[in-house]
């Protein structure tokens, strides 16, 4: 395969064309206008008296043949000298054009041996940014934030990784824990064998929860976005899959949605506002209230579900969407939370065009935000 030409000797080529053609019309401009000017000067009218005198002299021939010879030697001369001239030129034009472009471009080729020895390892220490303020400078500022973003990407991955490992590995111990118990005991009776099974289908679903939930992580980019549905059926089909929760708890769910129209998958919207519905009575005191609301605020329709209970700490509140992350792990576990219910509200809003945000309730408790595009004309409800 054919080496590709460097930067350095391209730019030093085009501006040995750009030399060699302006050095070319240099020459043959004042070429012609030195035979012109030869051609003038040879075409002068003698004087009288300069004429009688040469009309007496008999070498008069023989004069204006030297003449005409000297002139013609001249232009000849001239003609060498400017080509030997152009050459010296050009030749001492690209050997300077090629330094000073090397030296303009060393910059450059400090940073790419710099890229060229990064890993994954050691993306979060910047490459040297030039001083000279160009282009160099400004490839290097914008290669060291992008290395900044994708260390970040990486080391969210690195933390997914390890959480799910936990995630998985804690029912999968206790299913091993408890197998092992029964074995060793050797206690076959109806009851013991009916709460193993118990057990066992309890750690099954919850492992199957959580692959659910991260497939539905892993495959948003493939869900189509052409549907149109109504913001009050939506918050309704969440509250209404979320009643049989509540009254269990003697929570109850109160609804004040505005209309309009939502564009987008109806089935992520709906499981988006379901998540956090679920969430507000999973974590509400019994016997409290759950309030969801939804209002258009210019382009944006906000869909707002408070709650009752323990509320988030201010420097938690971001972390909160994050996969596998729990404000009280113990509390979630017993609950059977995974921590993958807001990071999934979170990639849907933002497949939506949208964003997620909890705020301080002016009382207990805590108010999810869910902000999503709206369309002008709002559907009868």
């Amino acid at each position: 395969m054919r080496k590709p030409m460097s930067l350095r000797l391209r730019v030093t080529l085009l501006c040995a064309a750009l030399l060699t053609l302006c050095c070319l019309l240099l020459t043959v401009t004042n070429n012609f206008s030195a035979i012109r000017m030869a051609d003038a000067i040879q075409a002068v009218p003698l004087l009288p008296a300069q004429r009688a005198e040469l009309e007496d002299s008999v070498s008069l021939p023989m004069a204006e043949l030297h003449i005409s010879d000297t002139i013609q030697q001249a232009q000849g001369a001239f003609h060498m000298q400017s080509l030997l001239a152009m050459v010296a030129i050009l030749a001492l034009g690209l050997f300077l054009i090629y330094r000073l472009v090397g030296k303009a471009l060393a910059p450059l080729d400090t940073l790419t041996c710099q890229i060229r020895e990064r890993t994954a390892a050691d993306l979060a220490q910047p490459v040297e940014i030039p001083d000279s303020g160009d282009e160099a400078a400004a490839v290097a500022l914008a290669f060291n934030q992008m290395s900044q973003r994708l260390n970040q990407v990486f080391v969210m991955q690195r933390n997914f990784s390890r959480s799910a490992a936990h995630e998985f590995r804690t029912p999968l111990a206790v299913l091993k824990t408890r197998i092992g118990l029964f074995r060793k005991k050797q206690d076959f009776r109806p009851r013991a064998t009916l709460e193993l099974l118990q057990i066992v289908e309890g750690e099954v679903d919850r492992l199957s929860a959580m692959v659910s939930e991260l497939l539905e992580l892993t495959n948003l980019e493939r869900a189509s976005r052409g549907e149109r549905l109504s913001s009050g059926q939506l918050i309704r089909s969440a509250a209404d899959q979320a009643a049989p929760q509540a009254e269990a708890r003697s929570i109850t769910i109160l609804v004040d949605a505005a209309p309009c129209t939502l564009a987008g998958n109806a089935e992520l919207l709906r499981q988006a506002v379901c998540n956090l519905v679920e969430n507000a009575v999973k974590y509400s005191p019994a016997g409290s209230v759950v309030h969801i609301a939804g209002h258009r605020d210019g382009e944006w329709f906000q869909i707002v579900v408070a709650d009752q209970g323990p509320g988030i700490p201010e420097s938690l509140r971001q972390r909160i969407f994050e996969p596998f992350f729990r404000v009280d792990d113990s509390r979630s576990r017993q609950l059977g939370g995974a921590g993958l219910g807001l990071a999934l509200v979170r990639a849907i809003a933002e497949f939506h065009g949208g964003a997620v945000y909890v705020e301080k309730s002016r009382g207990a408790g805590s108010r999810f935000v869910l902000k999503l595009p709206c369309e002008q004309d709002p559907p009868p409800d």
